[in-house]
């Protein structure tokens, strides 16, 4: 019969402290748990309850002429301790000496249940691409050429457990894991391997391994991605025509002792599979398990994406500071850059060189951007500033308001001194000469802008002069001049506010990277959280 290994657990278990139980020798008998939580020994297949309490064959039952009502105890097999021992020793020698390792048990092939416990999930590794796992890993199968129910005291046996060293003495299907990197076989203090023979020839065998599994990883949703970890089981040595794979076909082929805990993954769900495999030898039977874990991006949140953050909003502050302090302001833009730089190679080293745009990835070239773009601005702020000051200079060199009226009142004063007879006796300063009386004006803007202003001596304003702002035409040349001059000004600047930037100044450029900045950012990052999170959840 085949036992399972949870079963068997649980049984001896449950039997070290329910009294019920106890009597169940697992051969004949397994212990039950009925609804209203009590527990009792029932007989399995094959077998039938006699007075005594206890299950014995049927066959045994009825080649003995024994009545399943017959009260007598003397119908129960007797068995003196120590006995059992002895039994199996013989039982045993008997077997191995006319038993053949090399050959197949049965001439149609042999079916193997197998039948998977994990004990945890130690390690997901994303540099190698693997899962390591602690797995116990049973196979069940039988073999008539190890039956010895029928041998002389076989009755007083449960079954035969051996020891590790006989597995070489037994036919074996060859189960291993054909796609593991690498696999051990425990050894605290011997191999751990379980072997035990029933009476009817069922073999049951199990090892406790550690299994390095290959995982599938797509890192273009990282850090919400998922991987799938896959482990396959096959025969290495027989095709189906001699070893033919079955997941346990009665209960639960896998289960887990206890639940998968990892500091960076949590198991969605488990799927085993049964499939076949062509190779040129025939055909072969494949059992697979896959295990499919999410990536828990809680850590990734408050080392990468809210320092990541932080950088970027502390490059915004330039755009608050003085626009004349460009040295500060450029600090804080390469500082984040540099910091932010040295956040995302401190990540890269930790993953796969893989030659795809992972999301993370997104994530940080776009703040790159942000980050870049706001030097940029600095750049752009530095020439509008530049541009207002040579733009101040040039304004420099035309007189102001005051300065016109100063000078018209001074050459309306000079120049009717001189018609009045007042600059004949101050000849000496016939330099001041208006152009009436043979002063040449300046004709040209060059020839304008290299005179200097020469100091003359005040003359007494005559009597007629008492309002110098109605004078004649020919005494306010210099008026009219300074009006021709500063309708070119206008007239430049017309032309100037043609183009749009160019009417802007550094403190416009500043305001409206303040609402652009923080603008744009955030609905970028909306819709970057909304469609990894929702592609996290399929």
């Amino acid at each position: 019969m085949v036992f399972s290994f949870i079963l068997t657990f649980t049984i001896s278990v449950v039997a070290a402290f329910d009294d019920e139980c106890i009597k169940c020798d697992l051969r004949s008998s397994y212990c039950k748990t009925w609804e209203n939580s009590t527990q009792s020994c029932e007989c399995r297949d094959g077998f039938a309850r006699i007075s005594n309490g206890s299950c014995a064959m049927v066959s045994d039952l009825a080649r003995g002429g024994l009545g399943l009502s017959q009260d007598s105890e003397e119908d129960e097999p007797f068995c003196v301790l120590g006995q059992a021992e002895k039994a199996a020793t013989r039982i045993l020698t008997e077997l191995l000496s006319k038993y053949d390792r090399n050959l197949v048990p049965k001439m149609k092939g042999v079916d193997v249940d197998v039948e998977l416990l994990i004990q945890r999930v130690s390690e997901i590794s994303e540099i190698q691409s693997s899962s390591t796992m602690h797995i116990l890993f049973s196979q069940i199968w039988h073999d008539p050429g190890l039956s010895f129910e029928h041998e002389e005291g076989a009755h007083c046996l449960t079954n035969l457990s051996l020891s590790h060293r006989m597995v070489d003495n037994i036919w074996l299907p060859n189960v291993c894991i054909v796609n593991s990197k690498g696999s051990a076989i425990h050894k605290s203090p011997t191999p751990n391997i379980f072997l035990a023979i029933f009476p009817n020839g069922t073999v049951w065998m199990n090892y406790r391994v550690v299994v390095e599994s290959p995982c599938e990883m797509d890192f273009s949703f990282f850090p919400m991605d998922r991987v799938m970890c896959t482990t396959i089981f096959e025969s290495y040595a027989f095709n189906v025509g001699k070893v033919r794979l079955h997941w346990k076909r009665q209960g639960q082929p896998v289960e887990f002792i206890d639940d998968v805990k990892l500091p960076d993954f949590h198991m969605t769900k488990f799927v085993h599979e049964k499939a076949t495999f062509i190779y040129p030898a025939g055909v072969w039977d494949q059992l697979n398990i896959k295990l499919l874990f999410r990536r828990s991006y809680g850590f990734y949140i408050l080392q990468i994406y809210l320092p990541t953050y932080c950088m970027v909003l502390i490059s915004w502050i330039s755009f608050w500071l003085d626009r004349r302090s460009l040295p500060a302001r450029v600090t804080l833009g390469v500082s984040s850059l540099m910091a932010l730089t040295l956040q995302y190679s401190n990540v890269s080293r930790s993953l796969p060189k893989v030659s795809y745009v992972k999301g993370l990835d997104l994530f940080m070239f776009g703040c790159i951007v942000y980050i870049f773009l706001s030097i940029v601005e600095l750049a752009v702020v530095g020439s509008l500033e530049q541009r207002k000051q040579q733009r101040t200079n040039a304004d420099g060199d035309f007189l102001s308001d005051d300065d016109i009226k100063k000078n018209i009142f001074q050459r309306t004063f000079s120049t009717k001194s001189f018609k009045s007879g007042y600059g004949a006796r101050h000849h000496q300063f016939s330099e001041c000469a208006s152009p009436e009386d043979g002063g040449e004006w300046p004709k040209t803007r060059t020839e304008w802008a290299e005179r200097t202003y020469v100091e003359c001596p005040e003359p007494e304003p005559p009597e007629s002069n008492r309002h110098p702002e109605v004078e004649n035409d020919s005494n306010n040349k210099m008026l009219v001049l300074v009006r021709q001059r500063r309708a070119s000004r206008k007239r430049r600047k017309r032309l100037m506010s043609g183009k749009l930037f160019q009417r802007w100044t550094a403190e416009d450029m500043d305001r409206f990277c303040q609402k652009l900045f923080p603008i744009t950012f955030t609905f970028c990052n909306l819709i970057y959280w909304m469609y990894y999170t929702a592609k996290s959840k399929d």
